[in-house]
């Protein structure tokens, strides 16, 4: 049983938030996973297929279907929600990627687990830590500094506050406690003693193919440039999301 309210929250994290926000298609599927390699794909490419990579928070496994679609051979997977671990693996077996032997799924908090290992050649970090106060979000990025070996890579991924209209995505999740800006994370990198190799606004490909959505996508572009230009911003800045590459 759950200890407290918010504790209750991240333990029934699917059933009461995300499953209103999974893809229901195999095309919504895919869509997510190219946003990983629009956005990750040059830093990963070069990497041995047997880095040893830690997902912390793997949530429905998003980054696991696309890490072994790309031969990574070890990776251990986090969360504290035991729904979401279930449901990672539901998603995994349904589009036929074998993860038995490659992927260690455990059910724990990212506090404690961080501190078990500082041999990490990448962590990743994605969609977590604006779910937490600033104090906590030191502590995480401090942790997760450790457990890298000498030269390590993290991965993060957060709610963009540099958007006029961040409030849509933060808000809409009640456990969303800190959102970042490019300038506030890259000074929470620098306090932990993380170097910035990328810091860029999110790229997001393509949407699932409906003429809806293309006509949808189409006026809210032209909106957003619009607006973008009345503002005096660069229209990259309505990202939903930023994305950090940060080596130890």
């Amino acid at each position: 049983m759950p200890s407290n309210f918010r504790e209750g929250l991240d333990q029934k994290y699917f059933s009461t938030q995300y499953k209103h926000f999974m893809p229901t298609t195999p095309e919504g599927w895919a869509c997510v996973l190219d946003r990983i390699r629009l956005n990750f794909e040059d830093v990963l490419s070069p990497l041995s297929r047997d880095s040893l990579i830690l997902d912390v928070a793997c949530g429905v496994g998003y980054l696991e279907h696309y890490l072994l679609s790309q031969g990574f051979q070890s990776l251990e997977s986090i969360d504290i929600s035991g729904e979401q671990i279930a449901i990672a693996k539901q998603k995994l077996t349904e589009y036929g990627v074998d993860f038995d032997g490659r992927v260690k799924f455990v059910e724990a908090s990212a506090f404690d687990y961080l501190g078990k290992s500082d041999a990490y050649d990448v962590v990743v970090m994605f969609d977590i830590i604006e779910h937490f106060a600033k104090e906590k979000i030191g502590q995480l990025l401090g942790l997760s500094y450790t457990a890298l070996r000498p030269g390590g890579l993290l991965l993060l991924r957060t709610i963009n506050a540099d958007n006029p209209l961040f409030g849509r995505s933060f808000y809409h999740d009640f456990t969303h406690e800190t959102p970042f800006t490019p300038d506030s994370i890259r000074q929470c990198m620098a306090a932990v003693g993380f170097r910035i190799n990328k810091l860029d606004y999110e790229k997001v490909g393509r949407s699932e193919r409906t003429l809806m959505g293309w006509l949808k996508g189409k006026t809210r572009s032209g909106g957003l440039r619009a607006l973008a230009k009345l503002l005096g911003i660069p229209h990259a800045a309505f990202a939903e999301n930023l994305i950090v590459v940060a080596r130890k």
